[in-house]
């Protein structure tokens, strides 16, 4: 992790309208990256909640770490996948808190739905760079050149800069994580300012306590340290710290990337 220059860092979410496939373009980034590998059996990985796998849907806005080889440097790419349906537009955005752009997913086939439009406002309102994604130009009534000119009308984003993929076949993903490097800008960060961290999504084990997620702003949290929230002033120790991969991998901190001189 200390070897990642903060220009190799991307922070992104994954947004769209309920059931447009973002959770299958997260297996696909997944395999691509050879965090998981490539099977049958990968759908909805990064869903944990029992009701997610029995409906189809994402409930509760799922994190990974990436790492991706591109043009000659490895990048550190940090991924959540957010819930499309419109109850948990706050999920959203916490998650969007955290990031400095997304990939706005629609489907070829339906266009821009209700919560397409919602999310994007979201995105756009944190000023956050968005990269259009046309999925499931595979099924027989999609019609890509169209939900582009969608995306263009509504958004005022060139179709031109629309990635058109099948997420279910993987066509054309690789392309979404080049844009992810090219579009989306990386992180504002100080290694030597002290500890602020963005506390975006947490977990509760009755065995360990509550399992926050963090982005990390400025400065260096290790296991024993004494933390202290900005809102409540109620101070906790750190018992571990660790990247999702995306099963927890234990670290010995987690610090702000260096900037190379």
């Amino acid at each position: 992790m200390s070897r990642f220059p903060v220009e190799d860092i991307r922070n992104f979410s994954i947004i769209a309208h309920v059931d447009h496939g973002k959770s299958t373009l997260a297996d696909r980034l997944l395999e691509l990256t050879g965090t998981i590998d490539k099977t049958k059996k990968n759908k909805q990985v990064l869903d944990k909640l029992q009701v997610e796998r029995e409906r189809g849907i994402t409930v509760k806005a799922q994190t990974a770490s990436l790492f991706y080889s591109f043009g000659g440097k490895q990048y550190l790419l940090n991924l959540i996948d957010t819930p499309g349906h419109v109850d948990f537009s706050y999920e959203v955005s916490r998650s969007l808190s955290a990031c400095q752009g997304v990939l706005l997913v629609v489907d070829a086939n339906e266009g821009i739905q209700a919560q397409t439009v919602a999310n994007f406002f979201l995105a756009f309102e944190a000023q956050l760079s968005v990269i259009p994604v046309i999925n499931k130009i595979d099924l027989k009534n999609a019609d890509p050149e169209r939900v582009g000119k969608q995306i263009e009308k509504v958004f005022d984003i060139p179709s031109e800069e629309c990635i058109k993929i099948s997420a279910k076949l993987g066509t054309n993903v690789d392309s979404v994580l080049q844009a992810v490097i090219e579009r989306i800008p990386p992180p504002k960060v100080h290694r030597e300012n002290p500890l602020k961290a963005l506390v975006f999504d947490s977990t509760f084990d009755q065995y360990r306590g509550v399992i926050a997620n963090i982005a990390l702003f400025d400065g260096v949290v290790s296991k024993g340290d004494k933390i202290v929230s900005a809102h409540t002033k109620k101070a906790y120790e750190v018992n571990e710290v660790g990247i999702l991969n995306p099963n927890e991998q234990p670290t010995h901190k987690l610090s702000v990337p260096y900037r190379p001189i």
